[in-house]
């Protein structure tokens, strides 16, 4: 029988969903599953209704139409089925008539209460644990913390330490609490991974669209990257022509060799702009993973 696993968080954006759903599919992939991601499909140009980005195999559609996160987990997890739709319940339903999965992650499901799941991982961010406090318009909250009493896993991202914040202690004291963080896996051109020497001997301007801009921004000065210049846009920004030609026209002033840009940027570039582009690719690491995934699989 089908499980659903959901992962989602109670802030706006930037708390890591598309790695870690990528990270759990990755471990049941591996053991042999049958994996189907479910995602809203935010800001793709094929609209809103249920459409299959990757049948497992194949793409049946294109970054732009799909939208970014989508298209980037599908890109990562070659055998996965994806699916985009605003009705998750829906997209569910195509799912086990199409590709009769062992496991559907529900990403950015915690809000979705129209639609069952066997657990419900939430995420929060380590060092911002509840941001501002107040709900949306007010802040940056979805719904107030004592929704985390509906979670089953809790666990923090970009950890700095094993510590639980303050913040949210009485709200999770009974849950089981874990700590991941990102780790840089490379640094590609055209597909090619590129050396320390490279690296070194040349310069960048750096670019993103993600919810998470200042987090790239840091990773990038945490290394030795000699970095020229960088422009940041919103959340799932749509590239245009005059965002292109301006980027051109800004590392071309700032005398950088190339550009440099995250992995969710770098599916939504034509092909001339990848040429003068380097990806940057991460990964999730969790600490007790044999635990997580002890506790994971004991809750199913």
């Amino acid at each position: 029988m089908c499980k659903i696993i959901s992962v989602g968080n109670i802030s706006l954006g930037g708390t890591g969903k598309t790695p870690f759903c990528i990270f759990l599919a990755e471990k049941l992939l591996n053991d042999g599953a049958r994996v189907c991601i479910l995602s809203r499909g935010y800001k793709g140009k094929i609209g809103l209704d249920t459409h299959i980005v990757h049948d497992g195999s194949n793409f049946l559609l294109n970054p732009s139409d799909a939208a970014d996160e989508p298209f980037l987990i599908a890109s990562k997890l070659k055998k996965a089925c994806v699916i985009t739709g605003k009705n998750r319940c829906k997209s569910f339903n195509t799912a086990k008539k199409v590709f009769n999965p062992d496991y559907v992650i529900l990403d950015d499901g915690f809000q979705h209460r129209r639609m069952g799941r066997d657990i419900d991982i939430v995420l929060i961010d380590h060092s911002n644990p509840l941001s501002t406090g107040f709900i949306f318009p007010f802040g940056y909250l979805r719904e107030r913390p004592k929704s985390l009493s509906k979670a089953d896993i809790i666990v923090f991202t970009r950890a700095e330490n094993c510590k639980v914040p303050e913040k949210v202690t009485k709200y999770i004291s009974d849950k089981p609490v874990f700590f991941s963080n990102t780790k840089i896996d490379g640094f590609y051109l055209q597909g090619r991974m590129v050396d320390e020497n490279f690296l070194n001997d040349s310069t960048f301007f750096l670019f993103s669209g993600i919810a998470s801009n200042r987090n790239f921004f840091n990773m990038i000065c945490n290394t030795n990257i000699s970095v020229k210049g960088k422009k940041f846009y919103s959340d799932h920004h749509f590239y245009s022509e005059r965002d292109f030609n301006s980027l051109i026209d800004k590392k071309k002033k700032s005398g950088a060799d190339f550009f440099l840009t995250t992995e969710k940027d770098y599916v939504k570039l034509p092909e001339y702009m990848k040429e003068q582009t380097v990806c940057l690719q991460i990964s999730l690491t969790i600490d007790n993973e044999k635990g997580f995934w002890d506790t994971l699989f004991d809750k199913l």
